[in-house]
């Protein structure tokens, strides 16, 4: 009896075909996440453009080095830059407000303000310190949280010109649905 030799048909998903699909599939999740982040962020990054132009056109800013968004009261964009005659300053920028101009000088520097709050709070652990306003007025804002268990969480408002201690606003450990 004669045997029938039948050859066995080439897979259809070679590793080559493998490699492809899977590199295929990486890049266009990766260009939706990076389609729908641009989408999610564009109106944070078109305000801070806006307050940018704004400390530029407005306040006499010659070059913008870093904005701060801060929402308290109202909310407020901060420009720290340099102006026309090369003065460090920080621009607040409020809606239908015009523009608030202070020298880095003639206000206490972040750096002192950090050491002072330092000395006086050494267990707590800076999340952040920005400008920002408060009641109308330009202050610091030291955002913190002291290891208690449950760990919790604090601003305290520092006046820009002087470093005066303002009000401190605890947050609560636990919130409730």
């Amino acid at each position: 009896m004669m045997r029938v030799i039948t050859r066995k048909r080439p897979a259809f998903m070679t590793p080559h075909r493998w490699i492809f699909v899977i590199t295929a599939t990486i890049l266009l999740l990766g260009t939706a996440f990076g389609v729908y982040f641009r989408e999610i962020q564009m109106p944070e990054w078109t305000a801070e453009s806006e307050a940018e132009r704004r400390a530029v056109d407005e306040a006499g800013l010659a070059v913008a080095d870093r904005v701060y968004h801060h929402i308290w009261h109202q909310e407020s964009w901060i420009v720290e830059g340099i102006d026309k005659t090369d003065n460090d300053v920080f621009v607040w920028i409020t809606e239908g407000k015009p523009p608030k101009v202070i020298a880095e000088d003639d206000g206490v520097s972040l750096r002192q303000l950090k050491n002072t709050f330092l000395v006086e709070q050494p267990d707590a652990k800076l999340k952040r310190i920005q400008p920002g306003l408060f009641d109308g007025g330009p202050v610091w804002e030291i955002f913190y949280s002291i290891g208690e268990k449950p760990e919790r969480y604090y601003y305290d408002f520092y006046t820009f010109d002087s470093g005066t201690f303002i009000d401190r606003y605890r947050l609560p450990s636990k919130t409730e649905p």
